[in-house]
């Protein structure tokens, strides 16, 4: 079946987002933009992504877990799980670094449940490189059953060619970004899977030039298998 999908949206735990970026008005907008499937791809964190989950429960959309990590190279990567549990794990893992986030510098970084109630407040800076290589960060993913794929590495910003010079021949799938060139695309999609994101930090552009994926169900798992190349 044809799914369309967006998997790299941030929410307002991403201290660069909008803080109207909700769990439920992100799903909402997801609905309205005509989307199937989206992932809540905080920076460096993770918890707004269960109260996403439980709202795109309500509203007939999957959510997959997920988080984008930013190594020690400052290489941005979309780590995709089956479950919630997987992803939980994997983050518990990786070893962040301490530093305090200064709201009126980089921005809040709230934490919301489904109810669209502020519960907390991230104090640890989320922007900031996790102590992680890039070369141990697909093994880690993949130690909890995820795909980790180099994000939007078209963008000379966080993007894996343009920190290393070239994209390393282990990655199995790869994000664009949605205005991604052709010329771009076919060069670095040669025998990988390829997806498309928005990496929306605002509701308006959730799904912007949503692509559709081919997958034998809309679900997180069917995605994963897509994705590994099965």
């Amino acid at each position: 079946m044809k799914v369309v999908y967006d998997l790299h949206i941030h929410s307002a735990l991403s201290p660069c987002a909008e803080n109207e970026n909700t769990p439920v008005n992100i799903v909402a907008a997801a609905s309205c933009a005509g989307l199937e499937m989206i992932a809540i791809s905080d920076h460096n964190a993770i918890k707004n992504v269960e109260a996403a989950m439980e709202v795109g429960d309500a509203l007939g959309i999957t959510v997959v877990p997920a988080m984008e990590l930013q190594s020690q190279e400052d290489i941005h990567f979309l780590c995709l799980f089956e479950n919630y549990k997987d992803l939980e794990a994997f983050y518990n893992e990786v070893d962040f670094l301490p530093r305090k986030n200064m709201p009126d510098v980089f921005g809040e970084q709230l934490i919301i449940n489904s109810d669209d109630e502020v519960v907390g407040v991230e104090d640890r800076l989320l922007i900031a490189g996790a102590n992680i290589m890039e070369t141990d960060v697909k093994p880690l993913v993949e130690k909890h059953g995820g795909v980790c794929l180099p994000a939007h590495i078209d963008r000379d910003t966080n993007g894996i060619i343009a920190v290393l010079g070239d994209l390393p021949t282990y990655y199995t799938a790869v994000e664009f970004s949605s205005t991604a060139s052709a010329e771009t695309v076919k060069k670095y999609a040669e025998n990988r899977r390829v997806i498309f994101d928005s990496d929306s930090h605002t509701l308006e552009t959730i799904g912007q030039n949503a692509h559709l994926i081919e997958i034998y169900e809309n679900s997180a798992k069917a995605l994963l298998t897509y994705l590994k190349g099965e």
